[in-house]
């Protein structure tokens, strides 16, 4: 009954925020220090993933919620560094001793459906829900409502399927993410006066990668959108080595965040 109890009264603090976490901080590249991408929205007692990747599961645990609590999962594309800790939450949420029975959302760009059938017959049984219902909704260049959450999304410039998103809360507040991304209109437009954006890094601008963002790209890009916070993230472990920070704040000139996991964000 204790147990209980504080479990309740745990998500009952925590739903009075919008609260976003880092639950990983950096690519497929192996490391103790950061899981590959993945981050948790919290509003009025609504879980959502942006992006779910390897290590996301788990930290999930750190932070209070199961695969029981998230209600959607965003993804910004189908990349594994991105997705792959899809598999294991749908295998999880079929544990016969404790089953998911809440019904899931999963929104992404044109084509994730198409995607997602492929990998349910590549599992054969092994992910279908069977006490619980999966929706997949194709958000393309558009804005839709979720349980109050406006949600604005634009194409990036990384791959066909790629969708950054922008959130906007009840309370007036925004966060945007971008996925992965090179410098792009759709990303400028989607991170206008948002209190917070959360931009991929993946390299130091010595070894820029076409469709991915350097700091001084990502500071470029977020003094012109005039975002009030900016967090980097999606580092790969080049980038640890390397004075990103001032690389980032010789173009922007708000707050500026490195992105390590669990960092929280109260909006």
């Amino acid at each position: 009954l204790t147990r209980w109890i504080s479990k309740k009264l745990f998500f009952y603090i925590r739903c009075l925020v919008m609260r976003v976490t880092i639950m990983g901080s950096g690519t497929m590249v192996p490391s103790n220090e950061r899981n590959s991408s993945g981050v948790l929205v919290e509003h009025e007692n609504i879980f959502s993933m942006i992006d779910f990747s390897s290590g996301s599961i788990h930290n999930l645990l750190k932070k209070g919620p199961t695969y029981h609590d998230i209600d959607r999962i965003y993804f910004t594309h189908n990349h594994p560094d991105h997705i792959c800790d899809l598999v294991p939450f749908l295998f999880a949420s079929r544990y016969p001793k404790d089953p998911r029975i809440k019904d899931l959302e999963i929104i992404a760009g044109p084509g994730f459906k198409r995607f997602f059938d492929t990998l349910m017959q590549a599992y054969k049984s092994w992910l279908i829900p069977t006490t619980y219902k999966v929706e997949i909704i194709e958000q393309d260049e558009e804005t839709k409502s979720y349980d109050g959450l406006v949600v604005t999304s634009k194409k990036m410039k990384h791959i066909e399927l790629s969708r950054g998103y922008r959130f906007e809360f009840s309370n007036g507040k925004s966060v945007v993410f971008s996925g992965d991304t090179d410098y792009c209109d759709g990303m400028i437009s989607l991170g206008r006066e948002a209190d917070l954006m959360i931009l991929e890094c993946s390299m130091p601008d010595d070894m820029k990668v076409q469709g991915h963002m350097t700091p001084s790209e990502c500071g470029k890009l977020a003094q012109k959108t005039n975002c009030r916070k900016l967090c980097l993230t999606h580092f790969y472990p080049v980038c640890d080595h390397k004075n990103v920070r001032a690389k980032c704040l010789a173009e922007y000139s708000g707050d500026l965040f490195l992105a390590e996991d669990l960092m929280e964000f109260n909006i």
